[in-house]
């Protein structure tokens, strides 16, 4: 069976195109997501379609980039996969498969490219606020969440766990914050 998997960095991204390419490719299942990259472990739908191909099943993606954006969560991914009889192909580079030691080692090198590519990204990001910062044109990023709403749901004696889940924060840390900005 052909499972492919999708995913944008943000919200405000469309999957269609994505949808579209791994329909016409043939996939059957289409798992998807709206959420970075950076990090495979903390991709639920990943997740979930590594936990469901099976032995002489095909993961499919658009892009190379779209499974993983740095080397050990490619290789770590890719060796499962391997080794439990699940091949991986990307349409957008047909190289990228594992039919054979030359195309696995062509994938090793292109996560290796990826890893190098996310960290200039990183380091241009940077260089760009420190600039922006020096011109006094930095002012952070747009706040998601109300401070105000935060203390107010903690002084009707919410716990943190549960303002964040009422809040749609991923993590306590955000309310933390909140809190101690009040308060401070």
């Amino acid at each position: 069976m052909k499972v492919g998997y999708c995913r944008v960095s943000t919200d405000d991204q469309s999957l269609d195109i994505q949808q579209d390419q791994l329909k016409a490719a043939g996939c059957e299942r289409i798992y998807e997501e709206k959420i970075s990259g950076k990090d495979a472990g903390n991709r639920p739908e990943l997740a979930k379609v590594l936990a469901f191909v099976r032995e002489g099943d095909v993961i499919v993606v658009t892009k190379l980039d779209r499974l993983a954006r740095n080397t050990l969560d490619m290789l770590t991914i890719i060796t499962d996969l391997g080794e439990r009889g699940v091949k991986f192909t990307s349409l957008a580079e047909p190289w990228a498969n594992t039919d054979s030691p030359a195309a696995k080692l062509m994938l090793t090198m292109m996560a290796g490219v990826a890893t190098f590519e996310r960290e200039r990204i990183r380091e241009r990001q940077a260089e760009g606020i420190k600039r922006a910062k020096e011109n006094g044109a930095y002012k952070g990023s747009k706040r998601r969440f109300d401070p105000e709403k935060i203390r107010e749901l903690a002084e009707q004696g919410m716990g943190p766990t549960e303002i964040m889940r009422e809040i749609g924060a991923k993590s306590t840390m955000t309310v933390y914050r909140a809190l101690n900005e009040t308060t401070a």
